[in-house]
């Protein structure tokens, strides 16, 4: 089982069991913020340990999978969203 499929699961599962609309731009902010944070911690980490190139490297990599899985989710939450209100009704 890939990590994109959880991810999105989760999603759908967070989507489903919170009662109303989510709201989705909140949600891809809180995962880029959450991103960013990991991105400069590993980034760091990175530096200390190889040098400038694998900081850069490190920085915008873990930034864009994290901003990539918020999508995922917020893919997931719009779905668990639709079925809640089809189903809960």
């Amino acid at each position: 089982m890939s990590f994109d499929l959880l991810v999105f699961i989760v999603g759908v599962i967070y989507g489903y069991i919170s009662p109303g609309k989510e709201d989705k731009m909140k949600l891809l902010k809180k995962g880029l913020k959450i991103g960013v944070i990991t991105g400069i911690i590993f980034g760091l980490l990175g530096f200390f340990m190889g040098g400038f190139l694998f900081f850069g490297a490190t920085l915008i990599g873990f930034i864009i999978v994290i901003a990539i899985y918020t999508i995922i989710f917020i893919a997931g939450t719009i779905i668990g969203d639709f079925l809640e209100s089809k189903i809960k009704k």
